[in-house]
């Protein structure tokens, strides 16, 4: 991928149908073929499934992706069109790294919070196994009752904050629209 400015890339990005494009691209993982991908494009702006597609709203939107949008990508180095396959794909730096809304930076927070709840876990059952001094006022049932409360209260709060705040996922599907 070039690099691209900031404006570059939100001027890219500023369609939709390009924007589509990538998101598709980004969730099959592969190359594509162009007819497909109008077909995903169709069914989305016709609020359809993909198999009830007309040929017509595919065409249009095939036409529309060949012409003006896939080159578009392309000279930005954002996708790899194959005119003799007509497939088309995310370039490799793009398709392993991303872009920031592709990236899963909420998963990485939360798996930080669930480390700790661990690391405190287990420090209270070793020193408590131990009979380390402070640790013998406190009893078996009382660790696991910390233990649960803490996990239950953490998955409710990385619940509620997906549900709210949303996860980078949706984030993505978020900015197809």
């Amino acid at each position: 991928m070039k690099t691209l400015s900031k404006d570059e890339l939100f001027r890219i990005l500023s369609n939709s149908r390009r924007r589509q494009i990538l998101y598709f691209l980004h969730r099959a993982g592969e190359a594509i073929s162009l007819k497909e991908l109008a077909a995903m494009v169709a069914a989305r702006e016709n609020g359809t499934a993909v198999e009830d597609v007309t040929d017509e709203e595919r065409q249009r939107v095939y036409i529309s992706l060949y012409q003006t949008h896939l080159p578009k990508l392309e000279s930005a180095g954002l996708v790899d069109y194959d005119d003799e396959e007509r497939s088309v794909e995310l370039v490799p730096n793009v398709a392993k790294r991303g872009f920031f809304w592709m990236q899963s930076g909420a998963s990485e927070s939360w798996s930080r919070y669930y480390a700790l709840l661990g690391a405190l876990s287990w420090a209270l059952i070793l020193g408590l196994w131990a009979g380390l001094p402070g640790f013998a006022l406190v009893s078996w049932s009382a660790v696991a009752v910390f233990v649960s409360a803490a996990l239950l209260v953490l998955v409710l709060a990385q619940y509620l904050s997906e549900r709210n705040g949303g996860t980078s996922a949706d984030a993505f599907e978020a900015l197809v629209e």
